[in-house]
């Protein structure tokens, strides 16, 4: 599953490419691109904006619309309404930053690099509270 995200949903992207999903961010406010951006590239869009997402359901893209109060469980949201399991594969992350899938060059520890930007990714401190994220969500 392919996602965009617009701009109010930063933290959201990040989970979603570390989960392995094909995630854009638009950080634009131009709700007429963000739409056809969606529709040429065949994602799902994913907003807190109502309006953005009556008029992309309308073009026949495939719309998410998160509750703008609740900040806490737009993850689970999501995975709950498109059917999408929440569990970590380390063949299938992506780069928080850029989106490419990365490749992994370590076994033990576990590293991983990303070909476009050259970022580099271990299991580190931060990964128990990813764990623990996600056990929370009921899907680790």
């Amino acid at each position: 599953m392919r996602f965009i995200i617009d701009t109010m949903l930063g933290n959201l992207v990040t989970w979603l490419r570390l989960l392995g999903f094909d995630t854009v961010y638009i950080k634009s406010r131009d709700d007429e691109e963000i739409i056809l951006r969606a529709l040429s590239e065949a994602r799902v869009l994913v907003t807190r904006d109502k309006e953005l997402a009556a008029r992309s359901a309308k073009k026949g893209v495939v719309t998410v619309l998160l509750d703008p109060a609740d900040t806490t469980t737009s993850l689970k949201t999501v995975a709950k309404m498109l059917g999408v399991k929440l569990g970590f594969d380390e063949s299938r992350t992506r780069c928080p930053v850029c989106n490419e899938q990365l490749v992994k060059t370590s076994q033990n520890p576990v590293r991983w690099r990303c070909p476009s930007c050259g970022k580099q990714y271990w299991k580190g401190r931060h990964w128990r509270n990813i764990g623990r994220v996600l056990a929370e969500l009921g899907e680790s």
